[in-house]
């Protein structure tokens, strides 16, 4: 009985475990990439030639934006955990040492703890930002914002500062200085403040939303990782459903605990 007990309890642990963790998806991405706006900010951008080096010794000229694309071949997770659908899964790269372009397709891993803190804390300003402009609060307010910007320049500017998320470490939280830096935005040419609707605008309200605004809880976004191809962020609804693969794992874990508690009648 302790045998079957035991037995049952490491089945309902690894159907936890696989539930939580064992999740991959395949991605198709959009050709052109950035649909639906079709467009982005060529932007030149430095930063570290390694991971956790600390020098921005690398540049390079980039399409800065949001991009689009198919999920297929779920496997772990079931398709609610895309908050669009899967044939309208909006991400944004969240790795600058690999590449992608339209019409790729690439197997990733998902990480549901993928972000940093100082990711979460950008996108919280983000959020903040988009929703005092669209003039949603309370039970209207969209913890999704910066998955949907309505424009190219909000795409280009929510890109720019997940880059300064992940690969600076400076408090200052500044495009000119750091381990990431970044210029020719939209906007920037001649002036502090270009106005309302271009890249450098919209990145400097992000970056002076921050110290206000409570950062993205980590249930709302997740990465997608992969060797060989840039690893992506996305948003994720807390209350993902496991695919039925893990649902039956965990029922017949279920069943078996049950089995092993009842006593023989004598």
């Amino acid at each position: 009985m302790k045998k079957l007990r035991q037995f049952a309890l490491g089945l309902a642990v690894l159907a936890a475990a696989g539930t939580a963790s064992a999740a991959a998806v395949t991605i198709q991405f959009d050709s052109p990439i950035f649909a639906p706006f079709s467009g982005y900010d060529a932007v030149s951008i430095k930063f570290p030639s390694a991971p956790g080096g600390v020098l921005a010794d690398r540049s390079l000229n980039v399409a800065a934006g949001r991009f689009q694309g198919t999920a297929s071949d779920l496997d772990g997770i079931a398709p609610s955990v895309f908050i669009d659908s899967v044939s309208n899964v909006f991400m944004y790269c969240y790795d600058l040492y690999e590449t992608i372009a339209g019409g790729r397709t690439v197997r990733y891993q998902v990480n549901f703890d993928g972000e940093t803190e100082r990711t979460l804390d950008f996108l919280g300003a983000v959020n903040a930002v988009l929703n005092t402009q669209r003039g949603q609060s309370g039970d209207s307010y969209d913890k999704f914002a910066w998955v949907h910007p309505t424009d190219i320049y909000q795409s280009a500017a929510i890109q720019l500062g997940i880059w300064e998320s992940r690969f600076d470490s400076s408090s200052q939280w500044n495009l000119a200085d750091g381990l990431f830096q970044a210029w020719n935005l939209d906007g920037s040419a001649g002036a502090t403040n270009a106005g309302t609707g271009k890249t450098h605008w919209y990145i400097e309200q992000f970056l002076a939303s921050r110290d206000g605004a409570a950062s993205l809880d980590g249930q709302f976004a997740m990465t997608l990782e992969a060797s060989g191809a840039q690893d992506m962020i996305t948003g994720d609804p807390p209350s993902r459903v496991p695919e039925p693969g893990s649902l039956v794992l965990t029922g017949l874990a279920l069943a078996a605990l049950v089995g092993a508690r009842r006593k023989p009648v004598a």
